[in-house]
């Protein structure tokens, strides 16, 4: 299982307090965004790398491609506390395939990342986010 969380620190702790429901509603949206933007990129085919019985490998790199669907519907996000929430992935060979792994016969199968790529590209929108509501803005 692969699990992303989130964990906001303030040192403003009055508007901290003050924005408390706003804070929240931001780490759910990145949270969700995490979680929507990792099953966007298992399911748009990433192209045709090696065959494997009628199972298309994704090229190293990409993220992998669907037959059955199992993998994006294995990513699941939730919220922990009011700003922490957590991003998991429950399919056996989600790690493997985030990270590469070395096969049986002792080569190295590359990785085929998918929830690091949709952790970056939601990152910037959700530490903007933050600043605006931790200075006061809305």
């Amino acid at each position: 299982m692969i699990k992303v969380g989130f964990k906001l620190k303030s040192t403003g702790i009055e508007s901290y307090r003050k924005n408390l429901g706003r804070l929240s509603q931001v780490v759910g949206k990145a949270a969700a965004d995490i979680e929507g933007e990792a099953k966007a990129s298992i399911l748009k085919n990433s192209g045709k790398y090696k065959q494997y019985g009628n199972h298309w490998s994704s090229p190293p790199g990409s993220p992998p491609n669907s037959d059955t669907g199992f993998l994006a519907n294995s990513i699941q996000h939730k919220m922990l506390t009011a700003t922490s929430a957590e991003v998991t992935v429950n399919a056996k060979y989600a790690v493997p395939l985030e990270l590469g792994w070395i096969s049986a016969n002792g080569n190295h199968v590359p990785a085929r990342p998918f929830l690091r790529p949709a952790v970056e590209y939601v990152a910037p929108s959700f530490q903007a986010a933050c600043k605006v509501i931790l200075k006061g803005g809305k």
